[in-house]
């Protein structure tokens, strides 16, 4: 069978069949392990930071996200899902950030406030003699 074939057309066809070979190894790559997991920790560190009420929809589609990288990890299509993973990751970290960013700004307006009050109770006080 081979001897219809010449050294040059072995070849090809050996190089072809180890192309094809290689691009089906990366249209599916490793499982996203790491990626899912550190998805993951992220929505767990904005959960913890009550992002749900202070960020809501970086917050929610991080959440999908994660949930489609999980059902895309399950069909075995390893690209998508850790495309998906990193973007969830993402997301969660900027609902994470907005949601402190929140917190902070309320904080500081408390310290305003308190600082206001602190002023008009030297302005009533007017000035003191020794």
């Amino acid at each position: 069978m081979w001897e219809t074939y010449s050294c040059t057309d072995v070849k090809r066809l050996t190089i072809g069949a180890a192309m094809l070979v290689g691009i089906a190894g990366c249209a599916s790559g490793p499982a996203p392990e790491a990626e899912m997991a550190a998805a993951e920790l992220a929505l767990t560190q904005a959960e913890d930071a009550e992002v749900a009420a202070r960020a809501p929809a970086p917050y929610a589609l991080a959440r999908d996200k994660l949930e489609r990288a999980r059902n895309a990890m399950a069909d075995g299509e390893n690209v998508e899902a850790r495309r998906l993973a990193e973007q969830a990751l993402v997301d969660a970290q900027l609902a994470e950030a907005e949601a402190r960013s929140e917190v902070a700004r309320e904080h500081a307006d408390e310290l305003r406030q308190s600082i206001e009050t602190l002023r008009e109770e030297l302005a009533r006080r007017g000035p003191t003699t020794s």
